[in-house]
């Protein structure tokens, strides 16, 4: 949705912030996979390879130097990856907060930003089923 916002190297970093997040309960799910392909056009990179990624030190490096909104952008997509398959486990959830509280955002920040990706797929799914007419 805002991942066109954001810098080069914030692209770049997004990407293996994108990879690190999906693996975060050692699986790589079908969809959250899809949602990777689909950041990277949405962000005009041609691929990605999920073996040669950035360390979460050096994605973590990048992100605290951003900006407030394009911290919050990265929260967001981010959150809707890992929503992307379903489930939102443990693992996820301590990712989540980690890399929340290493770049500088607080719990809150992360409390708004799930319950705005909840809403955001509740609409998404009602427009599904408008559309279909299920």
């Amino acid at each position: 949705m805002f991942l066109n916002q954001l810098t080069a190297v914030e692209k770049e970093a997004f990407i293996s912030l994108s990879v690190q997040a999906a693996k975060a309960n050692g699986i790589l799910a079908t969809e959250e996979y899809a949602m990777i392909e689909e950041y990277c056009r949405e962000m005009g990179i041609p691929s990605f390879d999920t073996e040669n990624i950035k360390s979460m030190d050096k994605i973590v490096e990048v992100f605290q130097k951003s900006s407030e909104r394009n911290k919050k952008i990265a929260l967001l997509e981010i959150l809707g990856l890992v929503f992307s398959d379903g489930e939102y486990d443990t693992q996820e959830k301590t990712f989540i907060y980690d890399y929340a509280k290493k770049i500088g955002l607080t719990e809150t920040d992360v409390l708004q930003q799930t319950e705005l990706i909840k809403k955001y797929l509740t609409v998404l799914k009602d427009i599904t089923k408008a559309i279909d007419g299920k």
